[in-house]
Formats: structure tokens, C-alpha cells, sequence
């Protein structure tokens, strides 16, 4: 069996050995030509699946390792009769920790722009994965929260569901947090879901962060709103047209990243994992006969990852709060800097991806301990907690 995946899925060389040809190509040159004789596809965000890329090709399993689905034409796969898997909640954690990291940095760096978050409230639009455990984790931190998810209030009547309110009540949260899949579905699309009426509903100071995809904020009324309400703090780590970013809205985003928020070794560890097993249950559960098409192995998992690293540790000499922590674990700001001077620069494809490549190593909140040699609040604990951050 031949599979071509993108060479930058974290462990994707565990299929050598378990299929007869592996072939590792960066995701942006995956192209028609190369899938010709190719049984299974394996990529990330910046390949688009469709028609043009797959037509002719001897493909029937296309898998990737994003919990997002917008550079895949599902619809064609299914005409098409070629199996599809993604890996939905591998980087839950991992974006709700940006979720916090932005929160730690507006609160250190930008306090003067009404980023306190004492009796804040924080709306959440979409509570899928992500969504989900975001509010979990805010919640145990003893931030309170407004969910907003109509699909799911629709589809599903449970005590959670039941405590949804409408996007406009969500809108006039201090934080408005956005983690909704972006679709052109008729009754529910997100395609701009959030514009200059949205935003003309937060308060004064009011926070809106995106860690979910570009479209789903019309960033051309963000930049009038942002124009004429000097005090808010967008804050986004996805864009309309990436690779390609507009330097004019990066200019008016309080923070900005390059698509990192679900970049961690945990999630992309993780992510790997779903799509290997998915691809071997394919292959090994299918009815294909043929010779060569299923996998010659089955594909060993890795050991668990608490038990082959401990925890990084981080020392505190100083008096430091909890957000303040959270801030230096995960530093969004070097991070914003380095994106707006490429951007100014003029951002290309390679200059993009050689940023989001800068952090691939990073830990997971829930990984790191701290030794302090202060006492903290009984707040910053609860904080510090709700996040997975153990003081020593």
C-alpha cells in the first residue's frame, strides 16, 4: 500500500515498515501528479482536498491531522465513495491554553485597554471540543461564562444545552471567545458570523478572541470597529486569506499569531495518533483484496507522553501573580512581535509556515510545574489548577 502524507505531521514516519511506500512531502506540494498510484492521503490545513487534487488518482482513504475541516471537500469524498477521517479534539487543550495565554497577555501587557478580569464574564461561541473544555477549565478557574451554540441547543437537550443563550447575549460578555468550524451551511453557516453588527454589541474594552478560522470574523469590520473604538482588544490567531495576512489587520489586533494556538507536542502527538488509527481501521476492515492495498502491520502507538518526559519546570524568584505566570510559560509575545515584522516584511507561504514550524516543540500548560518562592493567592491556585500548572 502507497500513502503520501505531509511531512509535517508529528510521528507520521511510524508507518514505515507497516506500508509498502511512504512517501514525506511538505503539504503545500502535494500535488495531483504525486497521488496517482497513492492509496491513502494524509495532511494538514494548507492542503486543499478536492477534485483537482484527487481526480484520476487511485486514492480511497484521505485523512488529516486538524480538528477543522475547511480544505476538505467532504461532499466530493462522499460522491467519490473515498473514506475520510480527521482528528476532532486533538488540540482541544492546546487552544484553550492560547485561550488563557492570550487572557495572561492582555492582563500583563495591556491592562490599560479594560482587560481585568476580575467578575468577568466570558461568552463562548460554538461548545464542541474545544468550546467545551474551555468552559470547563474557565469555570474551575472561577471566571464566569455565557455559552452560545445553536446546532447543538437544536440537536441535543441535556442541562448544558439547556443554559445556552443567543449569540447576541454571548456579544455582550466582557470576552467573547470564537471556536465554531467554518461551513457555508444554510441555517447555520459561520462564514462571518461575527461582523460590525456582532461587534457593535460588546462593551466598551470588550475582548474578542479568534482561535478557529479566519472567515469566521469579517475582518474588514473589525478594522473600522477596531478604527473607531480604541480600547478593543481583538485578538486572532487565524486569518481570511492566510497564508497571505493583511498587514492592515494585524494593525489593529491587540495580538496576533500565526495560526498556533492548536501547536503543541501533545496535541500534534495526539492528532497523529487518531489518524493512524483510523487509516489502520480502514485499511485493515475494509473489503478490499487486492494485493498490497491493506497495511503490512499494524502501526505501534508511542508510550504515553507523561511517562516518557516529566514536566518542565519553571522557577519564580520574584512575587508574580497567576495570569503572570501563565503569561511566561506561554509567551505570546515574542510570538505577536515576530508575525508583525514578517508581516510588515510581506508575508509569503514559507515565511508563514517557518513561523507556525518555530513552535512546534511547545508544551502543554498541564506539562509544566512551578517552583515559587512566594506565597500566592488562593485565586491565582485555582487558576493555576484549572489550567494543569502543578507549584512545587
Amino acid at each position: 500500500m502507497k500513502v503520501v502524507a505531509d511531512s509535517g505531521i508529528l510521528g507520521v514516519d511510524r508507518l514505515h515498515g507497516a506500508v509498502s511506500e511512504l512517501i514525506l512531502l511538505p503539504g503545500r506540494d502535494i500535488d495531483n501528479a504525486c497521488l496517482l498510484d497513492a492509496d491513502a492521503l494524509l495532511v494538514r490545513s494548507i492542503t486543499r482536498v478536492d477534485k483537482s487534487l484527487l481526480d484520476g488518482t487511485a486514492v480511497k482513504f484521505v485523512g488529516t491531522a486538524t480538528s477543522g475541516r475547511n480544505h476538505i471537500d467532504e461532499q466530493y469524498l462522499r460522491d467519490e465513495v473515498i473514506a475520510f477521517a480527521d482528528s476532532k479534539g486533538a488540540n482541544a487543550s492546546a487552544v484553550v491554553d492560547y485561550v488563557f495565554a492570550a487572557l495572561a497577555y492582555l492582563a500583563r501587557f495591556h491592562a490599560d485597554g479594560g482587560a481585568s478580569f476580575v467578575g468577568t464574564t466570558v461568552g463562548i461561541v460554538g461548545v464542541g471540543c474545544v468550546g467545551s473544555l474551555l468552559n470547563k477549565r474557565l469555570e474551575a478557574a472561577g471566571i464566569n461564562t455565557l455559552c452560545c451554540d445553536p446546532p447543538r441547543a437544536l440537536s441535543e437537550q441535556s442541562d448544558e444545552t439547556s443554559r445556552f443563550v443567543a449569540l447576541d447575549k454571548v456579544m455582550g460578555c466582557d470576552v467573547v471567545c470564537v471556536h465554531v468550524p467554518l461551513n457555508n451551511d444554510a441555517e447555520y453557516s459561520t462564514s462571518q458570523l461575527i461582523g460590525a453588527r456582532e461587534l457593535a454589541l460588546l462593551p466598551a474594552g470588550g475582548v474578542l478572541i479568534n482561535a478557529c478560522r479566519g472567515g469566521v470574523v469579517d475582518e474588514d469590520a473589525v478594522r473600522a470597529y477596531a478604527t473607531a473604538h480604541k480600547t478593543f482588544n481583538y485578538c486572532s490567531d487565524v486569518w481570511r486569506d492566510e497564508p497571505i495576512v493583511a498587514p492592515e489587520i494585524v494593525a489593529v489586533a491587540r495580538l496576533a499569531t500565526p495560526h498556533i494556538a492548536g501547536y503543541s507536542v501533545q496535541a500534534k502527538r495526539a492528532a497523529t495518533d487518531r489518524l493512524l488509527a483510523a487509516l489502520q481501521e480502514h485499511f485493515f476492515q475494509s473489503n478490499i483484496v487486492d494485493h498490497g492495498d491493506k497495511l503490512n502491520a499494524r502501526v505501534e502507538p508511542p508510550a504515553p507522553f507523561m511517562k516518557t518526559q516529566s514536566r518542565m519546570r519553571y522557577e519564580f524568584d520574584a512575587a508574580v501573580s497567576g495570569w503572570e505566570i501563565i503569561a511566561d510559560i506561554f509567551d505570546l509575545r515574542l510570538i505577536d512581535r515576530d508575525f508583525r515584522e514578517s508581516t510588515a516584511k510581506g508575508l509569503s507561504s514559507a515565511s508563514f509556515d517557518s513561523l507556525r514550524k518555530a513552535l512546534l516543540q511547545r508544551q502543554e500548560l498541564g506539562c509544566c510545574s512551578v517552583s515559587l518562592t512566594h506565597d500566592v493567592s488562593d485565586s491565582d491556585r485555582q487558576l493555576l489548577a484549572a489550567v494543569g500548572i502543578e507549584i512545587n
